[in-house]
């Protein structure tokens, strides 16, 4: 075989190499940027209201801080963002709420414990209140031994609408990507790790990090959701209020 026929062949077979390693490269990526589909990890029902706003609260407990004995008025549904949470309602026997996960306050039997179980790391949780008009957030059965680090978020107007149903899911984002989410009935979300960019119905991107919220109200609203990093996952929860 003459030599430059040889190198030919050498140099097809390097460009087939090279061609094959980009195909696997491609599909090594669109394997790691598949989505994941939104996850149920909640539903809640409860007596039908009229609701005027979601009232949020941002709360931060000391290591080892005991909740005073409270009631709620209003459903208060929300997330644990790190540490670990002792929960227990009137009635209902003590449960562990570990960071990441969703709970539920219901309206009128007495939350007898919701403590930080860590006597070393604080506690992070947000929750909001589904009120009718002039409802309090909170009634505090016995004052607090200690004092309520609660920073407000802003509340979101529901204009009266009827709800008597939340449905909650997780969504997790890869590094770098980014999921559509249509409003099928009112929303409400909270980034519960890492950065997101959100963009409302074509809009401006806004940035959010953990523990910002944002709400879909109108039917058929819709946002993109965009992880803000190229190196860690971020995770979305939303209330779908029906």
């Amino acid at each position: 075989m003459r030599p430059s026929a040889l190198r030919g062949i050498r140099a097809a077979t390097c460009i087939a190499a090279l061609l094959g390693a980009v195909a696997m490269a491609q599909a090594e990526t669109s394997a790691e940027l598949t989505i994941p589909g939104p996850v149920k990890v909640m539903e809640v029902d409860f007596e039908a209201r009229p609701v005027a706003k979601a009232d949020f609260g941002y709360f931060r407990f000391v290591p080892g801080q005991v909740a005073p004995v409270h009631h709620h008025l209003a459903p208060a549904i929300g997330l644990v963002s790190s540490g670990r949470i002792l929960y227990q309602a009137e009635g209902e026997p003590a449960r562990i709420l570990n960071e990441g996960e969703a709970f539920y306050e219901p309206a009128g039997p007495s939350i007898l414990r919701f403590d930080n179980m860590s006597a070393t790391e604080s506690a992070v949780f947000i929750d909001f209140s589904l009120q009718r008009e002039g409802e309090p957030f909170i009634a505090l059965d016995e004052e607090p031994a200690q004092p309520i680090d609660r920073t407000s978020l802003p509340t979101i107007d529901l204009g009266g609408r009827t709800v008597g149903h939340v449905d909650v899911y997780s969504r997790h984002l890869p590094a770098s990507a980014s999921a559509e989410l249509t409003a099928s009935e009112p929303l409400i979300g909270i980034v519960a790790e890492g950065v997101v960019e959100l963009r409302l119905d074509g809009g401006e991107t806004t940035r959010l990090v953990e523990g910002n919220t944002f709400a879909l109200i109108e039917e058929g609203a819709s946002a993109e959701l965009g992880n803000g990093s190229s190196e860690v996952e971020a995770r979305v929860v939303t209330y779908h209020l029906r």
